[in-house]
């Protein structure tokens, strides 16, 4: 059995109804203090950088490919189709990773033709692995949960031996593409991707059996593997720095716990590992922060490194520390090393964390509620506002118009005083979800179900709320 699929046991009915039990699922994570402001700065979204990396990333593929042709049928042409391979099986993760999330470009249709390319590199349809990876960041290593838990305890070493060159997970994912092809979903899939998915999965599923028999057919007609060894083969050969990049970010460390800063590590890497792996070594501050780019972790880490344990010095030093761990997680699975989390201390201007209003229960005239001074809520910002046992957010835009909806995110039930206000939407803080801050309607999955919205005024300087102006569904 490969460790992927060894994976789909830990989100068997039993982990989840025990996980849900010890009130993990969905739940409130610890978050570092930073200021609202500077937080503001690095969500800051831009096109220049990742278009400079993927032109970057695009023209080692072709430089390395076609070197590769031209010394093909020789010992020399190794070398081109290793770094082929690493550019093609590995670094595709991390684009996988950033596009998905929607912030490696400003612009949505770059992100998502970026994610479809790099699925199909690293053998992830991209509708589960999209869904999956959404679960991911709610339940982050919450055993019935995570779907992405890829060292299960106790450890399958022989699978992880495997895994280097995707030689479990690679035949998993042909296996799963047939099985989407016929038109199903594996029981784990079922629970985390929603029913108005399954027909794209079935769709992309084909699409890239097609793809796939096309490149075997030519190389059968040609008599080569040529044709193989730049489509298919890479996500084997090529994909071993996956697991060397990959393992650091959890593997060993403490499951069902609510803080970040104890299941996920930050490994500090060379400039050569840092464009491969785009960053993702900054991964605690990842997870504290998604909707922060790539391109601005390193400015993040600054922020909060006092708010966390130390960052390891680099890979090696990280995995001296993942091998012992994984060998004794095979004899004692309740081991897991303990990360020393620092001694409380106040953040450089961390006053302006959070804005929530929590309300005296003043009402007006018409029954209206008095929230509180309108210059409280700064243009294209929002605010909280918390009233008899339920969550408001209200927004204000660069156009000085005022909306609010529900507080928390349809999908994970996350704060949306967290996200990001851009023109008319609201960017979900824990999975990029998008809604229209309008009518409450969802703009980008994983967000499906629309906001409740309620009406806004603006009175002698005071801001007021109807929450009995619910919108119709």
């Amino acid at each position: 059995m490969s460790q992927a699929e060894k994976n789909t046991y830990t989100l068997t009915e039993e982990n989840q109804e025990l996980a849900t039990k010890k009130g993990l699922v969905s739940a409130r994570w610890y978050t570092s203090p930073v200021p609202r402001e500077k937080i503001r700065q690095l969500l800051t979204r831009r096109n220049g950088p990742a278009i400079r990396d993927t032109i970057l990333w695009f023209a080692l593929l072709l430089a390395s490919g076609s070197l590769g042709y031209v010394l093909w049928g020789s010992w020399w042409a190794i070398i081109p189709f290793a770094v082929y391979g690493v550019v093609y099986g590995s670094a595709s993760d991390s684009r996988w990773h950033e596009a998905l999330h929607g912030t490696a470009f400003k612009t949505d249709w770059m992100n998502n033709v970026l994610y479809e390319i790099a699925s199909f590199m690293v053998l992830r349809e991209s509708i589960p692995w999209r869904w999956s990876h959404f679960r991911h960041h709610t339940d982050t290593i919450i055993v019935g949960r995570d779907p992405e838990i890829h060292v299960p305890r106790p450890p399958d070493i022989k699978g992880l031996i495997l895994a280097i060159f995707s030689l479990g997970s690679g035949p998993h994912a042909f296996r799963l593409m047939v099985f989407h092809a016929c038109g199903k979903l594996t029981d784990a899939e079922q629970s985390y991707v929603p029913k108005n998915e399954h027909r794209r999965v079935y769709f992309i599923a084909r699409i890239y059996l097609l793809i796939y028999g096309a490149v075997i057919g030519l190389s059968i007609t040609l008599g080569s593997i040529l044709p193989l060894m730049y489509i298919g083969l890479p996500s084997f050969y090529g994909s071993f720095m996956i697991i060397v990049y990959g393992l650091t970010q959890h593997a060993g460390l403490a499951e069902n716990i609510l803080d970040h800063r104890l299941n996920t590590r930050t490994v500090y890497m060379n400039i050569v590992n840092r464009y491969l792996y785009w960053n993702m070594n900054y991964h605690l501050e990842h997870h504290l922060f998604p909707l922060v780019p790539y391109h601005a972790l390193p400015e993040l880490h600054q922020l909060i490194k006092h708010d966390c344990p130390p960052a390891y010095p680099g890979l090696v030093a990280t995995w001296k520390e993942i091998i012992p761990a994984l060998l004794r997680q095979v004899k004692d699975p309740t081991y897991f090393v303990e990360r020393i989390l620092p001694t409380p201390s106040a953040m450089p201007d961390a006053s302006d964390v959070s804005k929530t209003v929590v309300a005296t229960g003043k009402q007006t005239e018409g029954g209206w509620i008095d929230v509180c001074h309108s210059d409280k809520l700064e243009k294209e910002d929002v605010l909280r506002f918390d009233y008899e046992n339920k969550t408001y957010a209200i927004y204000r835009t660069v156009d000085d118009e005022y909306y609010a909806t529900d507080g928390l995110c349809t999908h994970g039930k996350t704060h949306l005083v967290d996200g990001m206000v851009k023109g008319y939407l609201i960017e979900c803080p824990k999975h990029n979800g998008r809604f229209d801050i309008r009518d409450g309607s969802p703009q980008r999955r994983p967000a499906c179900k629309k906001l409740q919205t309620y009406a806004v005024s603006i009175k002698d300087g005071r801001l007021l709320l109807d929450v009995t102006s619910r919108s119709s569904e």
